[in-house]
Parts: C-alpha cells; sequence; structure tokens
C-alpha cells in the first residue's frame, strides 16, 4: 500500500502553494494510511528515536491540556496534531527505502522554487503575474509580491522556511549533471534573497538572513567562495533598496516599532506614522499579545486555557503571534517546557556546530544536516509568527525532522 500512497509526497510542494487544504489532505492521508501500515508491517523501529519520543511526550501533554481546558473545541486540534510527527516519520521512511524519492522529491521542490521566483518578478515588473494576479500595494504604494498566493502575504514564508531543501537541490545538481555549482550560488542566492525583501515579510526577511549568515560561517560547499559571493550579494542587496527607497523605509519601519529608533517626530509633536512610544517586544501590538498570554498563564500555570481558546478570551486577536507566549499560556508550564527544551536543544547543536565541528565542515551530507538543523532553530525562535497550531506552517515546520532523521540514520 505504501508503494501507492507516497507518491501523493510528490504533489506536496505544489499543494502548499494552493494553501493549507490540499497540503493538509495529503499530509492527513498519507499519515493515516502510514499509521495503519506500522501496524501491518510492523515498522515500529522508524518510531524509535528521540524526536518521536519527545514528540509523544508532547503529544500527551498537548491533549492534557485539552483535558482542562475552558472549551472542548481544543481537542480539534489537539488530537489531530499526531499527523505532523506521524508525517515525519513517514519522509524518513520513504527516504530510507525509496532511493529516487530524495532526488524526486528535492527536484520537484527546486523547479517550484525557480518557477516562484520567476513569476514573483514577473509580478514586480509587470504588475501582473502569470495568472494575472496583481501585485498588491500598501497605502503608501509600496509594492509588494505576493506570487501566486494572491491577496496572502505567504510567498516569502514559504520561500525562507524551505529554503535549505532549495539549497540542497542546488547541491544535488551539481552531484547530478555536473554543473558549476559556484555560478549557481552566486546568482540564485541574491535572487532569491531579493524576492524575498520585496514580499516585505520582515520575519521571512530575518529568517533567510540568518539562514545565509550561519551558513556563512559554516558552509564549504553551498559557500566556497565566500569573499566572492559577499561582495555580490551586499552590492546587490544595496543596489536594490537605492532603487526603492520605500522598502527600505519598510524595512527600518522594524526598528520604529521596537522603539529604538525615531522616525521623527510632526509639527505638532507626534510621532510620524503613527508609532507607539516606548520600547516594545517588536512593535506595541505583539508587546500587548506577549503580555496578555503571560496573564492567561498566571491563572492556569500548568495546563493552560486549552489550544486555541486564546481567541475566547476577548483579546485583540485570534492568537498571541509568537509559539513561545502562545504555548505558555495555552497548555501551561508542563507542556511550554518540553518545547522549550527542544528550543534549546537546537540552541546547542547551532553552537555546536558554529564553534566544534570545524572537522567535519568538509562532509556534504554534514552540511545538508546542518542546513536543516538551521532552519528548525530559526523556527522555534521566540520572534512574531503565525498560529502554533496552523496546518500549512505545520507541514512545513515538521518536513525538515523527517530528512534529518534520514541523514541520522547514515551516522555522518
Amino acid at each position: 500500500m505504501i508503494n501507492f500512497y507516497y507518491k501523493l509526497l510528490y504533489f506536496l510542494p505544489l499543494a502548499l502553494i494552493s494553501g493549507p487544504f490540499f497540503s493538509d489532505l495529503i499530509v492527513i492521508t498519507c499519515s493515516l494510511f502510514f499509521l495503519i501500515d506500522t501496524f501491518r508491517l510492523k515498522l515500529f523501529n522508524y518510531y524509535n528515536n528521540t524526536f518521536f519520543k519527545v514528540f509523544i511526550i508532547f503529544f500527551f501533554f498537548l491533549n492534557i491540556s485539552s483535558l482542562f481546558s475552558e472549551d472542548i473545541i481544543a481537542f480539534k486540534y489537539t488530537i489531530g496534531y499526531l499527523r505532523y510527527g506521524i508525517f515525519s516519520i513517514l519522509i524518513f521512511y520513504v527516504l530510507k527505502n525509496y532511493s529516487n524519492f530524495k532526488k524526486n522529491f528535492i527536484f520537484i521542490f527546486f523547479f517550484t522554487f525557480i518557477f516562484l521566483i520567476i513569476d514573483g518578478y514577473i509580478q514586480y515588473f509587470f504588475g501582473k503575474n502569470i495568472l494575472f494576479f496583481d501585485i498588491e500595494k500598501y497605502q503608501t504604494g509600496l509594492k509588494y509580491v505576493t506570487s501566486v498566493f494572491g491577496e496572502e502575504k505567504k510567498l516569502g514564508s514559504y520561500l525562507s522556511r524551505l529554503a535549505p531543501i532549495f539549497f540542497i537541490a542546488i547541491l544535488l545538481l551539481k552531484k547530478e549533471f555536473n554543473i558549476n555549482k559556484d555560478l549557481i550560488n552566486l546568482f540564485l542566492i541574491p535572487v532569491l534573497y531579493i524576492l524575498i525583501l520585496l514580499t516585505t515579510e520582515r520575519i521571512s526577511i530575518f529568517l533567510i538572513s540568518s539562514l545565509l549568515i550561519l551558513m556563512l560561517f559554516n558552509s564549504n560547499e553551498l559557500i566556497k567562495k565566500k569573499i566572492i559571493f559577499l561582495i555580490t550579494f551586499i552590492l546587490s542587496v544595496i543596489l536594490v533598496l537605492l532603487l526603492n527607497p520605500s522598502l527600505l523605509e519598510k524595512l527600518k519601519s522594524v526598528f520604529y516599532s521596537i522603539g529604538v529608533v525615531s522616525p521623527g517626530y510632526t509639527s505638532d509633536g507626534k510621532i510620524i506614522g503613527g508609532y507607539d512610544q516606548g520600547l516594545f517586544f517588536f512593535s506595541k501590538f505583539y508587546h500587548d499579545q506577549i503580555l496578555n498570554s503571560l496573564s492567561l498563564f498566571k491563572e492556569n500555570i500548568f495546563f493552560g486555557i486549552g489550544a486555541k481558546n486564546y481567541k475566547l478570551q476577548g483579546f485583540d486577536g485570534w492568537h498571541p503571534h509568537n509559539f513561545h507566549a502562545q504555548l505558555l499560556g495555552e497548555i501551561g508550564l508542563i507542556g511550554y517546557l518540553i518545547f522549550f527544551s527542544i528550543f534549546i536543544s537546537f540552541l546547542s547543536k547551532v553552537i555546536k556546530i558554529l564553534f566544534l565541528e570545524k572537522n567535519e565542515k568538509t562532509n556534504p551530507d554534514h552540511e545538508l544536516k546542518n542546513l536543516l538543523i538551521f532552519i528548525v532553530f530559526l523556527n522555534l525562535l521566540p520572534i512574531p509568527t503565525s498560529d502554533f497550531f496552523n496546518n500549512w506552517l505545520n507541514i512545513i515546520l515538521y518536513l525538515p525532522f523527517g530528512f534529518i532523521l534520514f541523514l541520522n540514520e547514515k551516522k555522518i
């Protein structure tokens, strides 16, 4: 049965572009059938790893929280959360047992990225993409690219969070077709970064910027000629910002929102742009959401108020826009400590990669694994995010774990 339904995974890169419905349908279908096959074929050894053991403990406390929640709707999100852990194990199983899957799956991702990059630039320069979706604009007139995502600002998130798979594809292209990897990197990586800049999605810009910085310190395969790459990259970005001062102002607005830089004052003493006075965690809106979550945590310390119940508390917003704050308020201290321990574990892995593994940097497979560890770590940072229980986002978050498990199996 696996021989048939695993092929649905090939449609996942395109399904994620279409939105949450088809991508989640693929994950639910494949996870359900794989769970059945786990018992039918006795595949329990694939679950015998630290990842799944920690995931099951976390899953257990998610549902304990739902048991004590104010609204039974919490179970709708916590019981179904099991699919993401099984999805990661399925990716691991397929990578290990179907030799062509890695190449085919990654190349599909690569060409999906290429399509989005081309489509994004078409939309930016011509005002419409190939599906005739108009480019979006702020009230200030600043244009931002969304490509096939239409009115939703998801292009940057898709490209930045899945960028490691795109970079892995570049390495495989060089190996498969003997393509000059340095020329591809000097062109494709800056082009990808600039497109993410043009989405104006500030968290996505932060994620891809952080990923590239980590790669510069660690990569010997993707970025060999570091000085040339750095000069090319910086000059390209500076040129884009000089030609688009409104975009530069949008990026500076992060510092205005935090309160560390002032945009100036009007003649009547008000802050230009309507920014709030004071120092905030990213912005007053995000700051207030975190404070709201902390107040909920104090009232429900051990088990929280239940998954997705933040929106029932009368606050301004459906969720706190921060994984750490949301989990602390909605599932309580015990569940949050499990999540926090995962974050600390990946932080320690990143520190080890950057400072203690100098002798292993020449191993290409090791570099692939490091790329995936970097993006998992960045995804877990306490920065503004979407809803922790968002199905579209969780599919993207759990996909790298299957690859990491596979690379661990190779005993790099």
